[in-house]
């Protein structure tokens, strides 16, 4: 669904194999980095993710699949093209509206809200529901570890950048996260703090090696 360019939301889509080599590739990156515990989405290209990153660790903790790490819920727009979905946003309120929503701060918060107008179920999620889905799953994770603890998270675009939006919605990128990005959250005590967002290029990946932190990944 991926490579068709259409909304997998909480759909069960597989890896496809350009995901699988770019996982392995970032495993092998991440290899200096010690990881206490990890967890990921239960969808299965998440899990793919986490298993191809994990392999590359000879000491790798078992991998903990978590409901609250899927993606973000699109309803009954899930398995809809994007091209599809932009052609019926414009339809309802117009391409100068539309075009004003994206350039209307904070994008994440407008692109969210028209996920859940658009979808005529009404099945979709808010963006109260995500946000508080995302932050309760990774204040569990966070519980569930020691302070110093290394903890590597496989996520999803939309339901990674709820947490972004929370913590440091101006680093945010426009276009949500990259697949097989890296972004790194630091967490002492109540202080969360953002230390990387959206990185991809090896130098600063290795930059995160032996340093605490919460490494969140896109799937």
């Amino acid at each position: 669904m991926n490579r068709a360019q259409k909304l997998q939301g909480v759909t069960d889509a597989a890896l496809t194999a350009k995901g699988q080599e770019a996982a392995v590739q970032l495993g092998t990156l991440l290899k200096p980095i010690h990881f206490d515990a990890a967890y990921s989405s239960d969808r299965r290209r998440a899990v793919a993710t986490a298993k191809a990153i994990l392999a590359e660790h000879a000491d790798a903790p078992a991998l903990e699949e978590k409901a609250g790490l899927r993606e973000y819920y699109f309803g009954g727009n899930e398995g809809m093209s994007n091209m599809k979905l932009m052609r019926k946003t414009t339809q309802r309120y117009g391409v100068r509206a539309f075009a004003k929503m994206w350039l209307d701060a904070p994008q994440f918060r407008t692109l969210v809200r028209n996920f859940h107008a658009m979808d005529d179920t009404g099945q979709a999620e808010t963006l109260d529901e995500l946000i508080t889905r995302v932050r309760q799953t990774f204040d569990e994770i966070v519980d569930a570890n020691q302070p110093e603890a290394n903890v590597l998270v496989v996520a999803h675009g939309v339901s990674l950048s709820a947490l972004i939006y929370q913590l440091a919605p101006d680093q945010l990128p426009v276009t949500l996260l990259k697949n097989t990005s890296v972004t790194r959250v630091d967490v002492t005590g109540d202080q969360w703090v953002v230390r990387g967002v959206n990185l991809t290029a090896p130098r600063e990946i290795l930059a995160l090696a032996g340093a605490p932190q919460s490494t969140p990944e896109q799937e």
